[in-house]
């Protein structure tokens, strides 16, 4: 099952990102890691629609960039298109100060 995240970008417009089905073996992969504990928690909740309030995304923004990092140093292969959508998306709602709405499908 894939997670369609949005927030409000005006009054009409909306901004959307997905974590998709290819992409939770690699969320899973830093699962219970003390160094990510709002991805774990994403990942904990992603299928019980979540809210993520704006202090979360920003947080979200920073392990994700140290997700990054450690894939980077490990040499594994990753979605990097896929991560910097989500990273962008997480900016955005961050920077906005809006709450993202998920719906899992």
């Amino acid at each position: 099952m894939s997670l369609d995240m949005y927030y409000k970008s005006g009054l009409i417009r909306k901004a959307r990102c997905q974590i998709s089905d290819d992409m939770l073996p690699i969320l899973y992969q830093i699962h219970d890691n003390a160094k990510f504990p709002r991805l774990t928690w994403l990942i904990d909740n992603i299928y019980e629609n979540p809210q993520i309030r704006p202090d979360v995304a920003k947080e979200l923004v920073n392990e994700m960039l140290g997700f990054e990092k450690l894939i980077l140093s490990l040499h594994l292969p990753f979605p990097r298109l896929a991560l910097q959508k989500m990273h962008t998306f997480f900016v955005g709602a961050a920077t906005h100060q809006q709450v993202i709405y998920t719906v899992s499908n």
